[in-house]
Protein backbone atom coordinates (compact mmCIF):
# COMPACT_ATOMS: atom_id res chain seq x y z
CA UNK A 1 0.00 0.00 0.00
CA UNK A 2 1.66 3.60 -0.73
CA UNK A 3 0.36 5.66 2.39
CA UNK A 4 1.66 7.38 5.26
CA UNK A 5 1.72 6.82 8.77
CA UNK A 6 1.39 9.90 10.51
CA UNK A 7 2.71 8.63 14.04
CA UNK A 8 0.68 5.55 14.55
CA UNK A 9 -2.15 6.13 12.50
CA UNK A 10 -1.89 4.85 8.29
CA UNK A 11 -3.67 6.78 6.15
CA UNK A 12 -5.49 4.21 4.46
CA UNK A 13 -5.88 1.13 6.71
CA UNK A 14 -7.42 3.73 9.99
CA UNK A 15 -8.78 6.86 7.94
CA UNK A 16 -9.89 5.22 4.27
CA UNK A 17 -7.91 7.78 2.83
CA UNK A 18 -5.83 7.12 -1.00
CA UNK A 19 -2.97 8.70 -1.28
CA UNK A 20 -1.69 10.30 -4.73
CA UNK A 21 1.92 10.44 -6.09
CA UNK A 22 3.90 12.14 -3.47
CA UNK A 23 7.71 13.37 -3.41
CA UNK A 24 9.00 14.69 -0.54
CA UNK A 25 10.61 18.17 -1.31
CA UNK A 26 14.53 18.76 -1.16
CA UNK A 27 15.90 20.51 1.87
CA UNK A 28 16.65 24.15 0.86
CA UNK A 29 19.87 25.26 2.72
CA UNK A 30 20.16 28.75 4.36
CA UNK A 31 22.54 30.35 2.22
CA UNK A 32 24.40 33.10 3.72
CA UNK A 33 25.99 35.38 0.90
CA UNK A 34 27.63 38.71 1.97
CA UNK A 35 27.88 41.62 -0.82
CA UNK A 36 31.41 43.68 -0.48
CA UNK A 37 31.45 46.52 -2.09
CA UNK A 38 34.63 46.06 -4.58
CA UNK A 39 34.81 42.26 -4.11
CA UNK A 40 33.81 40.13 -7.05
CA UNK A 41 30.70 37.72 -6.57
CA UNK A 42 30.36 37.25 -3.09
CA UNK A 43 31.43 36.87 0.24
CA UNK A 44 30.01 33.00 0.98
CA UNK A 45 28.90 32.78 4.78
CA UNK A 46 26.71 29.84 4.66
CA UNK A 47 29.24 27.91 6.91
CA UNK A 48 30.51 30.35 8.91
CA UNK A 49 29.39 28.29 12.17
CA UNK A 50 30.76 25.00 10.93
CA UNK A 51 28.34 23.39 8.95
CA UNK A 52 25.17 24.11 6.37
CA UNK A 53 21.96 24.59 7.78
CA UNK A 54 18.81 24.09 6.30
CA UNK A 55 15.26 25.11 6.45
CA UNK A 56 12.24 23.22 7.34
CA UNK A 57 10.41 21.46 4.66
CA UNK A 58 6.81 21.83 3.77
CA UNK A 59 5.07 18.57 2.63
CA UNK A 60 1.66 18.42 1.10
CA UNK A 61 -0.38 15.02 0.93
CA UNK A 62 -3.34 14.96 -1.24
CA UNK A 63 -5.71 12.19 -0.21
CA UNK A 64 -9.19 10.38 -2.21
CA UNK A 65 -11.53 8.58 0.47
CA UNK A 66 -11.75 5.74 -0.82
CA UNK A 67 -14.45 3.81 -2.26
CA UNK A 68 -17.34 2.56 -0.11
CA UNK A 69 -16.66 4.39 2.54
CA UNK A 70 -18.98 3.54 5.57
CA UNK A 71 -18.32 8.09 6.71
CA UNK A 72 -20.17 10.62 5.14
CA UNK A 73 -17.59 13.14 3.56
CA UNK A 74 -18.40 15.08 6.70
CA UNK A 75 -17.73 12.82 9.61
CA UNK A 76 -14.43 11.34 7.42
CA UNK A 77 -13.13 15.21 7.39
CA UNK A 78 -13.71 15.61 11.00
CA UNK A 79 -12.68 12.14 11.80
CA UNK A 80 -9.18 13.42 9.94
CA UNK A 81 -8.83 16.77 11.80
CA UNK A 82 -9.64 14.97 14.88
CA UNK A 83 -6.32 12.40 14.59
CA UNK A 84 -3.86 15.01 12.79
CA UNK A 85 -4.55 18.74 12.96
CA UNK A 86 -2.41 20.43 14.70
CA UNK A 87 -0.42 17.36 15.95
CA UNK A 88 3.37 16.65 15.64
CA UNK A 89 4.43 13.66 15.23
CA UNK A 90 6.39 11.25 13.22
CA UNK A 91 5.54 10.86 9.48
CA UNK A 92 6.82 7.52 7.75
CA UNK A 93 6.05 7.05 3.92
CA UNK A 94 5.37 3.16 3.21
CA UNK A 95 7.88 3.10 0.74
CA UNK A 96 10.52 4.26 2.67
CA UNK A 97 10.21 2.42 6.18
CA UNK A 98 13.28 2.33 7.72
CA UNK A 99 13.29 6.44 8.04
CA UNK A 100 10.67 8.66 9.48
CA UNK A 101 10.16 12.71 9.42
CA UNK A 102 9.43 14.60 12.33
CA UNK A 103 6.97 17.65 11.75
CA UNK A 104 3.38 19.46 12.55
CA UNK A 105 0.19 18.47 10.60
CA UNK A 106 -2.49 20.41 9.58
CA UNK A 107 -5.80 19.61 7.27
CA UNK A 108 -5.39 22.39 5.13
CA UNK A 109 -8.17 22.30 2.33
CA UNK A 110 -10.67 19.10 2.01
CA UNK A 111 -13.30 19.31 -1.86
CA UNK A 112 -16.00 16.95 -2.51
CA UNK A 113 -17.10 16.84 -6.08
CA UNK A 114 -19.57 14.34 -7.37
CA UNK A 115 -19.16 12.02 -4.23
CA UNK A 116 -15.45 11.71 -4.76
CA UNK A 117 -13.68 13.48 -1.65
CA UNK A 118 -10.72 15.05 -1.31
CA UNK A 119 -8.62 15.65 1.56
CA UNK A 120 -5.27 18.19 1.60
CA UNK A 121 -2.97 17.00 4.76
CA UNK A 122 0.18 19.58 4.88
CA UNK A 123 2.91 19.01 7.22
CA UNK A 124 5.79 21.07 8.46
CA UNK A 125 8.53 18.98 8.64
CA UNK A 126 12.70 19.07 10.18
CA UNK A 127 14.76 18.85 7.21
CA UNK A 128 16.36 15.43 7.78
CA UNK A 129 14.36 12.09 7.62
CA UNK A 130 15.75 10.31 10.57
CA UNK A 131 16.26 5.92 10.98
CA UNK A 132 13.96 4.30 12.64
CA UNK A 133 16.37 2.88 15.03
CA UNK A 134 18.83 4.42 17.14
CA UNK A 135 22.42 3.32 16.05
CA UNK A 136 24.00 1.31 19.27
CA UNK A 137 27.89 0.52 19.44
CA UNK A 138 29.33 -1.25 22.61
CA UNK A 139 32.47 -2.55 23.97
CA UNK A 140 33.77 -4.58 27.39
CA UNK A 141 36.94 -2.76 28.57
CA UNK A 142 39.22 -4.58 30.66
CA UNK A 143 42.51 -2.50 32.25
CA UNK A 144 45.48 -1.27 30.97
CA UNK A 145 43.66 -2.09 27.78
CA UNK A 146 43.07 0.86 25.13
CA UNK A 147 40.81 -0.20 22.80
CA UNK A 148 39.84 2.16 19.41
CA UNK A 149 36.16 2.54 19.18
CA UNK A 150 34.94 3.74 15.52
CA UNK A 151 31.41 5.24 15.22
CA UNK A 152 29.65 5.79 11.29
CA UNK A 153 27.26 8.38 11.32
CA UNK A 154 25.13 9.84 8.48
CA UNK A 155 24.88 13.65 7.41
CA UNK A 156 23.46 14.80 10.03
CA UNK A 157 25.36 16.21 12.96
CA UNK A 158 25.03 14.59 16.37
CA UNK A 159 25.96 14.04 19.86
CA UNK A 160 25.76 10.24 21.31
CA UNK A 161 24.75 9.21 24.30
CA UNK A 162 27.26 7.44 26.45
CA UNK A 163 26.39 4.73 28.69
CA UNK A 164 29.17 3.47 31.18
CA UNK A 165 29.19 0.90 33.88
CA UNK A 166 31.94 1.66 35.52
CA UNK A 167 34.69 5.14 35.60
CA UNK A 168 36.25 4.89 32.20
CA UNK A 169 38.23 7.24 30.16
CA UNK A 170 37.27 8.43 26.71
CA UNK A 171 38.96 11.15 23.83
CA UNK A 172 38.77 11.46 20.11
CA UNK A 173 42.22 10.36 19.42
CA UNK A 174 46.23 10.53 21.43
CA UNK A 175 46.37 14.09 21.18
CA UNK A 176 43.36 14.91 22.30
CA UNK A 177 42.22 16.04 26.44
CA UNK A 178 40.71 12.74 27.97
CA UNK A 179 37.29 13.09 29.78
CA UNK A 180 36.79 10.60 32.65
CA UNK A 181 33.23 8.90 33.30
CA UNK A 182 31.76 8.01 36.18
CA UNK A 183 29.24 5.59 35.87
CA UNK A 184 25.29 6.52 34.42
CA UNK A 185 24.78 8.56 31.03
CA UNK A 186 26.07 11.43 29.83
CA UNK A 187 25.90 14.01 26.36
CA UNK A 188 29.11 15.65 25.81
CA UNK A 189 28.75 18.71 23.17
CA UNK A 190 32.95 17.79 22.03
CA UNK A 191 32.02 14.31 21.16
CA UNK A 192 29.99 15.28 18.65
CA UNK A 193 29.72 12.87 15.25
CA UNK A 194 29.86 14.12 11.95
CA UNK A 195 29.49 12.71 8.28
CA UNK A 196 31.41 9.57 7.90
CA UNK A 197 33.76 7.71 10.58
CA UNK A 198 34.59 9.20 14.10
CA UNK A 199 37.66 7.57 16.43
CA UNK A 200 37.28 6.90 19.55
CA UNK A 201 39.82 5.85 22.49
CA UNK A 202 38.51 4.25 25.54
CA UNK A 203 39.66 2.79 28.36
CA UNK A 204 38.32 1.53 31.67
CA UNK A 205 36.93 -1.43 33.47
CA UNK A 206 33.44 -1.56 32.58
CA UNK A 207 31.02 -1.86 29.62
CA UNK A 208 30.74 1.41 27.23
CA UNK A 209 28.11 1.93 24.91
CA UNK A 210 27.50 5.13 22.47
CA UNK A 211 23.99 5.55 20.95
CA UNK A 212 22.71 8.34 18.62
CA UNK A 213 20.06 8.74 15.82
CA UNK A 214 21.01 8.96 12.43
CA UNK A 215 19.67 11.13 10.11
CA UNK A 216 19.80 11.58 6.10
CA UNK A 217 18.64 15.10 4.08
Amino acid sequence: MNGVYFGNIHSFYDLNLILAPFTPTPAEPKLNFLEIPGMDGFLDLTEANGEVKYNSREFEFIFTVAPGDTLTFDERVSAVSNALNGKRCRITLDRDPDYYWQGRCAVSEYTQDKNIGQITVTATVDPYKLKQNETVVSVVLSPPEVQTLVLTNSRKPVVPTITCTGNCSVSLGPKKPSRVLEAGTHKIPAFRLVEGTTGFLVSGDCEITFTYQEGEL
